[in-house]
């Protein structure tokens, strides 16, 4: 595998003659998806021009084809010779640029399942969303496009210098529009935005094209998004262009010192997506689901489960799972996801079942590329049961600034105890034993920690019985 790190960028422009010429490289061919296989070079344009999202498998730098790792074995079935890699996308810090009515979200002509026109209700607006979608977020088929003067900044936690000066691509930018005669730069810069080494000056119009696409061109800074006349079904060209990261003046002298690739846009640029060689580079990725609820109603016969979504990028589907002890779980349903969304996306699932029992649900949320993960668990118990009169309560509930344990007076009392909260994402927020204060029959939480409004779920667990309940801090 190559231990190189890739920053596709789709849409920039830059770099001076005398730059190229002494190291840039130009990609001669790229092979993706689109239509179950789609290649295309700078000697041989293909005919066919894609129309819909597509994802990059393979480029060609000097004769060699290196794979993103995408579908390697797609590469293989047609008996093609490649040197593996694994790429993706770069997390969007932030966007410092003012946008305009030229700025644009371009997208294949059928990525909004219509053929030639504006679709009802458009595509979601936010154009951090089109620079990561796609497998890995390597779509050349949606991207921003004319993004107004200023700095796009993706997030680099740390790289390696192994294969530095080697020749091997560790920058790969892509212009999936009509170039101008505009200058971008690029740069490394450590956390407080000093330049790593050097910045590199890029210009397009110099790089011969290796395919051409049909994008719709929906007007970015209205939402809803608009599509004008003029913009729709129009032809664009691709070029792309690679470099090493000596290029940059990295060096193992200054590698430990970057935090951040930044792209200083000239006013034109149009950019699909900025990449890494995850066996090159550490990167903190944001979770590519953001769920903001979930709840459930159970009754002697049915479970009905509800949840939303505040973002999604990339999501295949969600897993519903049941247990009947919190700890357990089995899966008894999938919702398909949203795939790639900016928008809230509200969600259903009825699960069939009988009994009185307490019943535990989870969310697994799985990724266009296999990944997933868990949301916490959602306790329910079943209406008109005797477990619905809970014998452990936290309240009240909604809640300000305090909790209180109460404990049901029947039976005996436990004599150890433990409570931790959790947000919606699973992550633990608070957690405190209890056994020196289960005398009193009712229990302030101690040390209740400043929390934000939203939901959160309570694990408390008394005499190793587990009991799970919702509360919502306003």
């Amino acid at each position: 595998m190559l231990r190189k790190l890739l920053l596709p960028v789709v849409g920039l422009l830059g770099l001076s003659r005398q730059a190229q010429a002494q190291t840039v490289t130009n990609v001669t061919e790229i092979i993706t998806d689109y239509g179950g296989f789609w290649q295309s070079s700078a000697k041989a344009i293909s005919p066919v021009l894609p129309d819909d999202s597509h994802d990059l498998l393979s480029f060609e730098v000097n004769g060699t084809r290196y794979s993103t790792g995408v579908d390697d074995a797609l590469l293989r079935s047609r008996g093609l010779a490649f040197t593996p890699g694994d790429y993706r996308a770069l997390p969007v810090a932030a966007i410092n640029s003012a946008l305009t009515s030229n700025t644009k979200v371009g997208v294949g002509a059928r990525f909004d399942k219509v053929t030639n026109g504006a679709s009802s209700p458009p595509p979601a607006n936010g154009l951090a969303t089109y620079l990561r979608d796609g497998r890995r977020g390597l779509n050349l088929g949606t991207g921003a496009a004319n993004i107004p003067k200023g700095t796009l900044t993706f997030t680099v936690n740390s790289i390696s210098t192994s294969f530095v000066g080697d020749q091997v691509p560790d920058i790969l930018v892509t212009q999936f529009a009509d170039p101008a005669d505009a200058r971008d730069q690029y740069q490394f810069t450590d956390a407080q935005d000093n330049v790593i080494g050097n910045t590199v000056t890029v210009v397009f119009t110099d790089i011969p094209p290796v395919g051409e696409w049909v994008a719709d061109f929906y007007e970015a800074s209205q939402d809803p998004m608009k599509l004008e006349s003029g913009f729709t079904q129009t032809s664009r060209p691709l070029r792309l262009w690679s470099a090493d990261l000596s290029t940059f003046g990295i060096t193992a002298a200054n590698a430990g010192q970057i935090r951040k690739f930044k792209v200083l846009l000239s006013g034109n640029s149009d950019v699909a997506f900025v990449a890494y060689n995850s066996e090159a580079a550490t990167v903190a990725a944001p979770l590519p689901v953001q769920l903001t609820a979930f709840s459930g109603e159970a009754t002697p016969t049915r479970t009905e489960l509800h949840w939303q979504t505040a973002q999604e990028l990339n999501s295949a589907a969600f897993e519903v799972e049941a247990s009947l002890d919190g700890r357990a779980f089995r899966q008894v349903g999938r919702v398909a996801a949203a795939g790639t969304s900016a928008q809230t996306r509200h969600y259903h699932f009825q699960h069939a079942v009988t009994g009185t029992a307490p019943r535990y649900y989870r969310l697994r949320q799985v990724d266009e590329d296999g990944s997933s993960t868990y949301s916490s668990v959602l306790p329910l118990a079943v209406q008109g049961s005797a477990a619905a009169s809970a014998q452990v309560t936290l309240a009240p509930n909604p809640f300000h600034t305090s909790l209180q344990l109460r404990l049901a007076a029947a039976g005996a009392r436990p004599t150890q105890g433990r409570v931790q909260l959790t947000t919606l994402a699973g992550r633990v927020v608070y957690e405190q034993d209890l056994t020196a204060w289960l005398r009193q029959p009712g229990t302030e939480l101690p040390a209740l920690p400043t929390l934000p409004a939203g939901v959160y779920v309570a694990k408390v667990v008394l005499d190793g019985q587990v009991t799970y309940l919702k509360l919502v801090h306003e």
